[in-house]
């Protein structure tokens, strides 16, 4: 991987879900989060904030970016995250506005990753409207859960998350994405999902809802949960929701064997990509995919930069 030195800008990498990116961290040098959840994989223990205490100029951070953007051609995305929560950045408005001038004849997108914690507020809908590219994560439905998984600021409750990202799918004309991070027993059961189905189900111009669980150590003593309980999990939401699960290295699961008339029916109900396919069953299962490709029974989808197949 080439590395840019630089202390704001990271990267690039080839992000399986938005493509070749190129990183700006609002917050390199300490953590500063509004939310202080169990599954951090930042490894440090933090006040939760509403607003940053320590502030990156925004002249450094648009110089390092218009560094980078000239000795990295081939980027497709400049994704905005933080060393916590990129919305505590208060110049940020100023930010994407000057860097969407600078990029104003490039192909490159913004990108910007946040724990939707601020979402309900009024000045930061209107600022994430100037991103090409907006992703939100929203891991639970319910007041309780969400106290004690996410474990916000005191000023932040769920029905302000979830009334702000409901009005900001309506107005924001890019595209919008949304991530559930799932761990072992707090938001992975069917009463949580139910009520995660439901709002999303409301939610309109959504392009993807990324499912995940814990992959990088957490600074607090939670677990992940398996890919095949993802892929349960996965089944309970609308059929019709832009569903993706999430890349995720599970050496221990028992994959299942399916015959192509099995398998055929599986892909109707949900579509799945190559590495799904080859992470959830055994080699036959695999070998009668590519039967079906070879017999033109499948078709292909492209949500993002990933493949997904469903029958003709």
């Amino acid at each position: 991987m080439r590395e840019l030195e630089t202390s704001t800008v990271f990267g690039p990498i080839n992000s399986r879900r938005f493509g070749y990116s190129l990183g700006v961290d609002l917050s390199p040098n300490v953590k500063q989060c509004n939310f202080d959840c169990l599954y951090c994989e930042l490894g440090e223990k933090a006040e939760t904030i509403a607003l940053q205490k320590e502030k990156i100029p925004s002249n450094l951070i648009l110089s390092d970016i218009k560094k980078s953007i000239i000795k990295f051609k081939d980027v497709d995305v400049l994704t905005f995250t933080a060393n916590g929560e990129p919305t505590l950045y208060e110049d940020l408005d100023y930010i994407v506005t000057e860097v969407k001038i600078i990029l104003q004849k490039s192909p490159i997108k913004t990108l910007i990753l946040s724990n939707s914690g601020n979402i309900w507020l009024p000045e930061i809908q209107q600022t994430l409207l100037k991103f090409d590219k907006v992703k939100l994560s929203l891991d639970c439905a319910t007041s309780d859960c969400f106290r004690k998984l996410d474990r916000p600021v005191k000023e932040i409750n769920i029905d302000l998350i979830l009334a702000g990202i409901e009005k900001f799918a309506e107005i924001f004309q890019g595209e919008l994405y949304l991530e559930v991070l799932f761990v072992e027993g707090i938001n992975d059961n069917s009463d949580e999902v139910f009520k995660l189905n439901q709002f999303f189900g409301r939610l309109r111009n959504v392009k993807r809802i990324d499912l995940g669980t814990v992959e990088r150590p957490p600074t607090y003593a939670v677990k992940p949960i398996s890919y095949s309980k993802i892929y349960e999990l996965s089944q309970l939401f609308y059929r019709e929701l832009p569903i993706m699960i999430a890349k995720h290295q599970d050496k221990n699961i028992e994959k299942n064997s399916l015959s192509k008339s099995e398998l055929m029916k599986t892909l109707s109900l949900r579509p799945l990509s190559h590495y799904d396919i080859v992470s959830l069953f055994d080699e036959s299962t695999v070998e009668n995919f590519q039967t079906l490709l070879v017999e033109g029974l499948l078709q292909s989808i492209k949500i993002g930069n990933v493949e997904f197949y469903r029958p003709i």
